[in-house]
């Protein structure tokens, strides 16, 4: 037993998983600067204009070299998600009681999924093929809960959980938990500070988006209307309906960056 978990610690420590940190943070960031100029341009744009039916994905491969960026992106991700499989499997061995290692465990379990997802997403983008438009997926999927005898209840609990994962990542920024899974002691006293807050602002900017969501899945539970779900971009441009949806999205924008700047101190900080 011993000398299995010598193992691990040497897998996780092996230059490849490095590798794959570093570049995996790093597209994580570069996936959050996108969201954050989508946030923009929904603020600037036409309150009346159609959510963009692939998201950050689709806003990427719109551009000249969309699909060189495609490429590097799915390769990034995919590392990121694999290295995130592996930090689920026999990482946070510094994190101290086995309910936050737990916690640890199943955030770097959902980022995995998340960014394979997205780096699957990418690779056919890249190579020419479609991929789907992910608010009318979610609204299908949605409708196809809604028909099921219990559907109602499904979509609410599905609203529920996505709730919950947004006040603990909530959380996470305001108590600055995400600061345990750093080692800021090679960089100087001013950047440390800096990192920490893009680290609050960023989380909480996340679960803001979260919550927003959540709150997409709760009122398609109660109309029992799955046009009401959605994704990220579908919230954003519902929230640009709102006499404060401007600056709201504006901060969120703001959030995005910051999160997006923690990610790449994190892709040389974070510990393995």
């Amino acid at each position: 037993m011993a000398g299995l978990a010598r193992r691990a610690r040497q897998s996780e420590q092996s230059a490849p998983v490095r590798v794959m940190g570093v570049l995996g943070w790093s597209c994580y960031g570069f996936i959050h600067l996108i969201i954050a100029w989508l946030a923009v341009e929904v603020a600037l744009g036409d309150p009346n204009e159609q959510p963009a039916p692939q998201g950050a994905i689709g806003k990427i491969a719109q551009q000249p070299v969309g699909f060189l960026l495609l490429a590097i992106l799915a390769v990034g991700l995919i590392a990121f998600g694999i290295s995130q499989l592996i930090m689920a499997a026999i990482g946070f061995g510094w994190v101290p009681g086995l309910a936050t290692r737990a916690a640890r465990k199943a955030g770097a379990l959902g980022r995995a999924m998340l960014s394979l997802g997205l780096g699957v997403l990418a690779a056919r983008q890249s190579f020419g093929g479609r991929a789907g438009a992910s608010n009318t997926q979610q609204q299908r999927l949605t409708a196809d809960l809604l028909v099921l005898p219990a559907g109602r209840l499904v979509v609410a609990l599905v609203a529920v959980v996505v709730l919950v994962v947004a006040v603990a990542t909530i959380r996470r920024g305001v108590i600055r938990s995400f600061d345990e899974d750093l080692d800021l002691r090679p960089l100087s006293a001013g950047a440390r500070a800096w990192v920490n807050r893009c680290g609050v602002v960023g989380w909480v900017a996340k679960g803001v988006s979260y919550a927003c969501i959540g709150l997409l899945f709760a009122a398609a539970a109660v109309s029992r209307d799955p046009r009401r779900s959605g994704g990220l971009d579908l919230a954003l441009h519902l929230l640009s309906g709102y006499p404060a949806g401007k600056v709201a999205l504006g901060l969120i924008a703001f959030g995005f960056v910051a999160f997006a700047a923690f990610c790449f101190a994190a892709a040389r900080t974070h510990r393995r």
